[in-house]
């Protein structure tokens, strides 16, 4: 039986990869105001980044994950993005890595495959998920909702509300488009803050390496499920590690900014925008979704 102490993972005998996570600069000489990103007037939501690869057999644990989140109570709370890279290029060619996303692995420390991130937050063990999708004797994994609630009091990811609302507007074309961004202020957040801007896609189908007995993998051992449905797939992003928000340039408690995106996508009416908004840490402290090519105004409690 598999079990969730095998990560980081091993591709039919081929060793994985590890990579260290880099360190932050010491802000510690100029410091802040103190700010309270727990409370505010704004809903507050939780990114979860799941770094994952065709060619990487546990993988599909993400997917039991973030599927299970958005089934149950907590979907209104969570984000769930796939940052798709190359585990074993060998084995099979990700199509759906975009340059620059090592940068991301190396800000939330990544240490084996798959890794949840939850807003980017590096004391969360990249396999912490696994806590909340136990597995049955047969080796088929399913979501708690229990175990979910106990994961993210640990982890304090759930908060009252958020002093950063984020409002999205998109204008998007077959092969390239633009995303303008909005955030509102409920408190003198006196630091330089950064946003991020993910263009997602539903419903692409590409083999997957799966050593779960589930995605139609009956065998026991790891196969290819041939027809694997990748969802939530980053095919655009403005800067994985964000741009910034400079302290104090905001007009009557507003800050505006545009990307210009270009990408390849199969079909626009699958396509989705996220906004995530970083701290000076790296941290993220908010997040906000919506369809492409429809506004998605300020999200009060």
């Amino acid at each position: 039986m598999f079990t969730k102490k095998l990560l980081p993972a091993l591709l039919f005998g081929i060793a994985s990869i590890g990579f260290v996570g880099c360190s932050g600069s010491d802000d510690s000489a100029d410091t802040p105001t103190e700010v309270d990103f727990t409370k505010g007037e704004y809903k507050q939501k939780v990114l979860v980044e799941d770094i994952t690869s065709a060619s990487c057999m546990w993988c599909p644990l993400g997917t039991v994950a973030i599927e299970g989140l958005e089934g149950s109570d907590y979907k209104d709370r969570v984000i769930g993005v796939g940052v798709h890279g190359d585990f074993n290029p060998n084995s099979v060619k990700d199509p759906f890595v975009l340059p620059g996303m090592t940068n991301l692995m190396k800000a939330i420390k990544l240490k084996g495959w798959p890794h949840l991130s939850f807003n980017r937050n590096t004391t969360i063990p990249g396999t912490g998920f696994q806590s909340f999708i136990p597995a049955t004797a047969s080796g088929v994994y399913s979501f708690s909702a229990d175990r979910f609630e106990t994961f993210q009091k640990k982890y304090k990811l759930l908060n009252e509300g958020s002093p950063i609302g984020i409002k999205i507007e998109s204008n998007l074309g077959a092969t390239s488009g633009k995303v303008d961004v909005s955030l509102k202020f409920s408190q003198n957040i006196d630091q330089e803050l950064k946003y991020v801007v993910y263009l997602l896609e539903d419903g692409l189908v590409f083999q997957q390496a799966n050593a779960t007995a589930m995605f139609g993998n009956n065998s026991g051992e790891p196969a290819w499920s041939m027809n694997f449905v990748h969802d939530h797939v980053v095919r655009a992003t403005n800067n994985f590690l964000g741009e910034p928000v400079p302290a104090g340039q905001k007009t009557s408690n507003e800050f505006k900014a545009s990307a210009s995106l270009s990408y390849t996508i199969e079909d626009l009416s699958k396509t989705s925008v996220v906004v995530a908004v970083l701290d000076k840490d790296g941290n993220v402290v908010n997040a906000q979704k919506a369809k492409a090519n429809t506004t998605q105004d300020y999200e009060k409690m």
